[in-house]
């Protein structure tokens, strides 16, 4: 019977594929093939907006790269090459990076690309009253200065061992000086940027449709009509993958890996990701301002058992804030163990436990409601009982990036994926004191001051060897405070329809679909 299921699924699947209009091909042996006039990418996100400079989750930036670009790129060995600027000199001190533009680039308006769009782009960002959450990005930018129409200069206060990293991502990414001019606040919902893809049609949590900008001055993309479909629901995504409905999916479950391989349909990639899934503490609250208690929570929790269960496999155990695969990680100090776990609660005065309500997404991150109930769980064994409460995804920002005399917040969960791909960024991003929520994104209130001293360091250090000490030593002093309860980072698990090819993953798990096409 299942055989015979089967058959018929794949015989109605084919008519769908037939009945869909599209471009034919040929698949090598000389039989027609279809592919849908419209590549649908479902992602397991939501876009809230598609401005740049609007800290909004990887969501919103899977679509902005396909419109907006910066002017350099990271390369997979941590290079970096031309993009909006062909090249770019740094001053003897490290402070200021001179950026010549690429001539003969245009906006998707069709206006030209020139440094007064450089100009106008980072001045927005760096603007107070404007108010970017991205400014934290470039801590130490002072200054964007136009020298001539097709140069422009971008000034720190001194010099930053990983400037180019910080810009050659979403917060570097570069808008027209006219759209800014024209529409202001409305940036998010009116895309003008140089990319290969622009906007056609932008519906906030539920999709963005774009079409191959003709006029790009690279390589024009093959896929001329993309929509980015925001799909929360992990057995949605494979549905639409196994109907033809999607061509890639993202964040596929394990238990769903065999019938898309048996399909016949589509195939099934696997890529490292750097997105480390944590427990976030409100450092103000007792009896989370206690360090000891902290530690305990981090020696109680089964990080093996939460991978193999609950994610089915689909993680890497990661034992600090950042994942194995940052530059400058390193191993921290805690592993599985319940008795020193009830020895440090007994030490702090909690021998007896405590209530406590912790929040979480649901299909914000790949079965992130389930382990946090598994965490609530396996923190029974010391005592701590908490109320799991679910928040959607606009609140969930909202609330938990609070003042801290204002926020509600006691416990909660992030995904953070290291944007640059280097600690530096994430440690000057998360832990330091003048990132402290709501300016930015130390939702936890944490301040050392022998961190400081380290990150301060490490945001000067221009040689990468000396630079990587001070990681090592400024992610010591996270780890032994024991800021957060790292658990995991992720596996990206993709399903793409057979044929597809081109399509880049990125370790902050963001598919790239510029260079897509089929094989035929």
């Amino acid at each position: 019977m299942k055989k015979i299921l089967s058959v018929l699924m794949i015989l109605c699947l084919a008519f769908v594929f037939t009945a869909c209009g599209g471009d034919e091909s040929t698949d090598g042996q000389g039989a027609a093939t279809k592919h849908p006039e419209v590549f649908v990418a479902a992602i397991s996100g939501e876009i809230l907006t598609l401005d740049p400079q609007i800290a909004a989750g990887t969501p919103a930036e899977v679509a902005r790269m396909e419109m907006f670009e910066s002017l350099i790129t990271q390369n997979d060995d941590g290079t970096f090459s031309p993009c909006l600027a062909e090249s770019w000199d740094v001053s003897k001190d490290g402070a200021t990076y001179t950026f010549h533009l690429r001539q003969g680039v245009k906006f998707h308006d069709g206006s030209d690309f020139t440094a007064d769009d450089v100009v106008a782009t980072f001045q927005r960002l760096l603007d107070r009253a404007y108010g970017s959450a991205r400014i934290t990005d470039v801590p130490n930018l002072i200054a964007v200065e136009k020298v001539d129409t097709y140069t422009v200069k971008l000034v720190n206060d001194g010099p930053v061992g990983n400037f180019l990293n910080q810009i050659a991502y979403g917060t570097g990414f570069i808008m027209s000086s006219d759209a800014i001019e024209t529409y202001k606040e409305e940036l998010g919902t009116n895309v003008v940027g140089t990319g290969p893809y622009k906007l056609v049609e932008f519906e906030s949590s539920e999709y963005v449709l774009m079409e191959a900008n003709e006029d790009y001055w690279g390589e024009v993309p093959q896929i001329k009509k993309l929509k980015i479909m925001c799909v929360t629901e992990a057995s949605t995504r494979t549905n639409m993958i196994l109907t033809g409905e999607a061509q890639y999916a993202q964040d596929i479950t394990p238990q769903d890996i065999a019938s898309i391989e048996d399909s016949g349909l589509a195939t099934i990639r696997q890529d490292e990701s750097n997105r480390v899934f944590q427990v976030g503490f409100n450092l103000n609250v007792a009896p989370l301002n206690n360090k000891l208690v902290r530690q305990a929570m981090n020696y109680a929790i089964d990080k093996d058992a939460i991978i193999t269960g609950e994610l089915g496999g689909a993680g890497t155990k990661t034992n600090n804030v950042v994942a194995s695969n940052v530059f400058g990680y390193i191993d921290g100090q805690y592993s599985y163990d319940i008795d020193k776990a009830k020895k440090l609660m007994k030490e702090a005065g909690y021998e007896d436990g405590f209530e406590m309500t912790i929040w979480t997404p649901e299909g914000r991150y790949y079965k992130d409601k389930d382990v946090v109930l598994a965490v609530a769980e396996q923190l029974k064994a010391i005592n701590i009982k908490l109320k799991v409460e679910v928040l959607d995804w606009a609140t969930y920002l909202s609330e938990v990036k609070t003042a801290p005399e204002e926020t509600k917040c006691s416990m909660y969960v992030f995904g953070w994926e290291c944007y640059t791909r280097e600690a530096g960024y994430t440690i000057n991003t998360l832990f330091t004191k003048k990132q402290w929520a709501p300016d930015g994104w130390n939702t936890m209130y944490y301040e050392n001051k022998d961190l400081e001293a380290v990150n301060k360091k490490i945001m000067s250090e221009t040689n990468q060897s000396k630079r990587e000490k001070l990681i090592n030593e400024a992610l010591t002093i996270i780890d032994g405070d024991a800021v957060w309860i790292p658990i995991f980072s992720y596996n990206q698990i993709s399903a793409m329809a057979n044929g597809l090819e081109g399509v880049n993953i990125l370790p902050t798990q963001l598919p790239v679909f510029k260079d897509a096409h089929w094989a035929n």
